[in-house]
């Protein structure tokens, strides 16, 4: 029976049995020499100390219980195995089993660097998947004509799920992230099956980089303060920035974390209140410019860069409650009065974001309208965001950001 060596890690194996041949062209070189039987081309890192016979044998260069720690170990046969590399094509080799004398433990070959917990393929190839996903949304069935168009290999969808190893029911949480004590926290719609679902981020705003997702079902506010809880469960808290919603006042009241709402949410939200209240009245242009006039000069309280400033416009414009136009005043009562300090603290220290551009930003980057409807499951979406989460912290790694 022949056998077709082909790639696997030279930096997984320390020892490889010559043969004479290898000699015919004087001192052998170590990579050259296993370079031609096993026609490597990556290489990979290394978790245990291997070598590799002339036979195409694993073995351990020197043997350990994994029960008990014993060197006293005795060979019990080997098993054959064959598995796809990245070149599309099988590799038979065999591997080596032990039984210890001490504790009769029966073990054999481990070798996460070559092979991971796959029966058929080589971990080369699995190690494709965070550069397919971190290109942009693909479904488990493309990635699968990925591999079979440009490897010729044929891997079915249900292996590659298994390899994104993504729990839908979890999290997802940064494994570079730094943590500033500055967030921001956000949510954005999107469809799953036709069903409304909702993605939750919390971004570190210094580092700019996001910390943790999750996707679920329900807005709720015990969904939201749990998510925010697991997501910064022993890390520093100084504030947070989020939109007007008022549920999110009572979440951060609850946590006793500082809120900062969004300047630009604000004036979003009194622009667009007035352009209904336009619509459905009948008042004169003049009337009309009174009002708009009255919101100008109330947005203009956060051109300010002092806080006493800011406060004491602000002071000045509601003691004159009488002159806001009744639109304005319904929206101070519901939204401002009892929460100006919510608006004002980036004032008190600097490091705290006014609005949460920079959340909005990483959402158009990381999920485009133009596949937001396109999520067929959990997984689907929490592996996607999870492999675009690594791409943008290394991004900003890069640029010196979150170093």
């Amino acid at each position: 029976m022949t056998t077709t060596n082909k790639s696997i890690s030279n930096n997984s194996i320390h020892f490889i049995q010559l043969k004479l041949f290898d000699f015919m062209d004087g001192k052998p070189n170590f990579n050259e020499t296993l370079n031609k039987r096993l026609n490597q081309e990556t290489s990979l890192s290394n978790d245990y100390s291997l070598e590799l016979d002339e036979n195409n044998t694993f073995k351990y260069i020197n043997p350990e219980c994994p029960k008990c720690g014993s060197h006293k170990i005795i060979k019990k046969g080997t098993i054959t195995k064959n598995k796809q590399n990245i070149l599309g094509k099988s590799f038979e080799f065999k591997e080596q089993q032990y039984q210890c004398k001490t504790c009769n433990k029966k073990f054999g070959i481990k070798n996460k660097a070559l092979f991971d917990d796959d029966k058929y393929f080589f971990k080369q190839i699995s190690d494709k998947i965070p550069e397919i996903m971190k290109k942009g949304y693909n479904s488990l069935r493309k990635i699968k004509s990925y591999f079979k168009i440009f490897l010729n290999i044929n891997v079915s969808h249900t292996t590659i799920k298994n390899w994104l190893k993504i729990d839908e029911n979890i999290l997802i949480i940064n494994e570079k992230a730094k943590y500033s004590g500055y967030y921001l926290y956000d949510e954005q719609f999107l469809r799953l099956n036709g069903k409304r679902h909702y993605r939750l981020t919390i971004y570190d705003s210094v580092y700019e980089i996001p910390i943790s997702e999750k996707i679920v079902r329900n807005r709720s506010p015990q969904a939201i303060k749990r998510f925010i809880k697991e997501s910064l469960q022993n890390k520093p808290i100084i504030a947070i920035t989020t939109d007007l919603y008022p549920m999110y006042r009572n979440i951060m009241d609850d946590l006793n974390i500082k809120q900062q709402l969004c300047i630009i949410h604000l004036r979003r939200t009194i622009y667009t209140k007035l352009k209904r209240y336009k619509r459905r009245t009948k008042l004169s242009e003049e009337e009309l410019d009174k009002i708009y006039a009255n919101a100008k000069q109330f947005t203009e309280i956060f051109h300010e860069t002092n806080y006493y400033l800011a406060k004491q416009k602000y002071e000045d414009y509601i003691n004159k409650y009488k002159e806001i136009p009744e639109v304005l005043q319904q929206f101070m009562e519901k939204h401002i009065i009892n929460f100006i300090d919510r608006y004002l603290l980036y004032l008190k220290d600097p490091q705290i974001e006014k609005t949460s551009n920079k959340l909005d930003n990483y959402y158009r980057n990381t999920d485009p309208e133009i596949i937001k409807k396109r999520y067929k499951t959990r997984n689907g979406i929490l592996s996607y965001l999870y492999y675009q989460m690594v791409d943008w912290t290394d991004k900003k790694e890069k640029d010196g950001l979150s170093l």
